[in-house]
């Protein structure tokens, strides 16, 4: 389930929202909340955006904003200029790597209107409340999710249920997204070694960390650092 849609228009378009109609310019990015009722028609580039994904990139934007921030309108539909350069940066972003496709737009928000996005994106982010934070304190432990669940006092299918509802995924498939991506950055700005970062990580098996990290990333993680300093060192 996704958290966020944005929505690219490449043409002047009429776009129906809550029962309402109205007219999108060309050259403007469309950004609401998945809950929004929203009809579009016509040529346009979509990306939708999981909780998951917006805790990857925005983690520590809570710490930058005062305790008493909010969103007034939750179903509030924002426009913003979306230039033909950007259009063609999400556009490959697309068709190479959805995550960095993700990353580059929730980037491209917050520089262009700071003060709305940090807040729509931060509220979304402290909606999890308690539960993400107890995930996040422990997420590197090799446990499964039943361990959390018991630590929970609740039953696993109970504390599938509620975490499926708050954030569209399984606890299960959030441990592992926040754990590989995790993994990922420490091959990109360390030297551990591979079964260190697996152990880090909350892997216990180094076999199924690789095979885990291939699949997410289409690299080995040795082939990941590898790729990653290639492009930092170009002969």
């Amino acid at each position: 389930m996704a958290a966020l849609r944005f929505i690219c228009f490449k043409q002047a378009n009429f776009v129906r929202v809550n029962n309402e109609s109205f007219r999108v310019e060309a050259n403007r990015l469309m950004v609401f909340r998945d809950t929004t009722d929203v009809l579009i028609s016509g040529e346009i580039i979509e990306l939708t955006c999981s909780i998951q994904q917006l805790l990857n990139v925005c983690e520590k934007l809570c710490e930058q904003l005062p305790d008493n921030h909010s969103v007034q309108d939750k179903n509030r539909v924002r426009t913003i200029d979306f230039p033909e350069s950007a259009q063609k940066t999400l556009a490959f972003s697309l068709s190479s790597d959805k995550c960095q496709a993700a990353t580059f737009i929730i980037h491209y928000c917050l520089s262009n209107d700071w003060e709305y996005f940090s807040v729509l994106f931060s509220t979304m982010i402290n909606e999890g409340g308690e539960l993400i934070g107890f995930m996040k304190e422990y997420a590197f432990n090799p446990w499964p999710a039943e361990r959390y669940a018991s630590m929970l006092g609740i039953s696993l299918r109970k504390f599938n249920m509620i975490f499926r509802e708050r954030f569209g995924i399984s606890p299960k498939r959030w441990l592992m997204e926040t754990r590989l991506v995790h993994a990922r950055y420490l091959l990109s700005n360390t030297m551990m070694s591979v079964a260190d970062i697996a152990s880090q990580c909350g892997f216990n098996n180094h076999a199924y960390f690789s095979e885990s990290f291939r699949k997410r990333f289409s690299y080995s993680p040795s082939k990941w650092r590898e790729h990653h300093l290639l492009n930092l060192n170009p002969i």
